[in-house]
């Protein structure tokens, strides 16, 4: 499976996303992702411009008989191909120690917790340490990469955000990748029911990430309520704040950075390996171990490698969205934390474990800025 890994990274590292699009895959059982816990393939008649009340409205039924089309009670899985059971391929059973930090500002001596988050979890999960719960219950809130609640109880955030994946020039999906990717990403849509009229406005981008949202959607013993999602529907109950560390803009452009060209061959490469169910499976297992033992750094230990495996003329695209993906991303939040420690905000901080991975890791960035980070076992 070419790249199999290079899909794999991009799935979890915008799950949190994808659930913005899509919802939980346990409550509403649409289809659209990140990565996600997949959902519906919305619709819209409107342009990039600022959409009337009525057309948003008219926008958030349409989608919603579309996510009741994909429903299937059993979760969706059985309704878009061959399954495979997520927790065969899982390793580590039990009890998990993931990736924590303390990072203290030598100045005032605030401190601040940061966690790596992971967006699935095998539906057997056992929980998290009593260390990270107790840092819960001693902050006065917690800060995610963005609240997906929010946008899903929100019919008009959701439209906006939505409509951040229309060209803004008005042009198609067609005029963006080539005529046979379009056909064949077209028909697959079809062959599921999934497509319509109104889905060719949308970005490539976002055409690929339905795609993967549906491999998702084939995993079974998969929740796709992550870490950060558990957190926030415990914050809201228990009354706590809960922050956002990005914006609406910044999450759609996680999804939507890709050239042209890059795009293109993702959606034709994906296609390709569409049944290779058991390696998704087993790949996501993969980031979920080394997730539940705290391992962030080896999550892209193999990405210099998937990249070579990309044409000649698509690597730099590739390095370039890694940018958007995580490296700008990391610098975004690196700079947030800094910001809540000179406030002296007593937040759990969680964003996915890929983002401290490497040597430009959020952990990193804040050790380069004068704090003192310390990995907690």
């Amino acid at each position: 499976m070419k790249n199999r890994k290079i899909f794999c990274i991009l799935l979890a590292s915008i799950l949190t996303v994808s659930a913005v699009s899509c919802g939980n895959t346990e409550e509403n059982s649409s289809v659209s992702e990140e990565s996600s816990q997949a959902e519906e393939v919305t619709s819209t008649e409107e342009t990039a411009e600022e959409p009337t009340e009525e057309v948003t409205e008219e926008e958030a039924e349409t989608q919603a008989e579309t996510e009741t089309q994909a429903e299937d009670s059993s979760g969706g899985n059985s309704l878009y191909g061959s399954t495979a059971v997520f927790t065969d391929f899982v390793k580590t059973k039990g009890e998990v120690s993931p990736p924590l930090w303390k990072v203290t500002d030598p100045e005032t001596n605030n401190e601040l917790y940061i966690m790596g988050t992971i967006h699935v979890l095998p539906s057997d999960f056992a929980g998290l340490p009593e260390n990270i719960k107790d840092i819960y219950e001693n902050s006065d809130g917690i800060a995610v990469e963005y609240n997906v609640n929010e946008i899903t109880s929100d019919i008009r955030l959701l439209a906006k955000y939505q409509q951040m994946f229309l060209y803004e020039d008005g042009s198609l999906v067609s005029d963006h990748i080539s005529q046979e990717t379009y056909d064949r990403a077209k028909a697959y849509f079809e062959s599921l029911g999934l497509y319509q009229d109104v889905l060719d406005q949308f970005s490539a981008g976002y055409w690929l990430n339905q795609i993967q949202s549906i491999m998702i959607l084939r995993l079974e013993n998969l929740s796709s309520e992550g870490v950060d999602s558990q957190f926030i529907s415990l914050a809201e109950n228990d009354g706590k704040e809960v922050v956002n560390i990005e914006t609406l803009e910044i999450q759609a452009g996680a999804i939507d950075g890709y050239s042209d060209e890059l795009v293109d061959y993702l959606i034709s490469e994906l296609l390709d390996e569409i049944d290779e169910i058991d390696e998704c499976a087993e790949n996501l297992a993969e980031l979920y171990d080394l997730w539940a033992v705290g391992d962030v750094d080896s999550m892209l230990d193999s990405e210099n490698e998937e990249i070579e495996e990309l044409p000649r003329d698509l690597q730099d695209d590739y390095i370039a969205y890694n940018d958007i993906m995580l490296t700008d991303r990391n610098q975004g939040m690196a700079e947030k934390a800094s910001e809540f420690l000179k406030e002296g905000k007593n937040y759990l901080f969680m964003v996915g474990s890929a983002h401290y991975s490497g040597d430009r890791g959020v952990d990193d960035l804040l050790a380069e800025m004068g704090y003192t980070v310390e990995k907690i076992s």
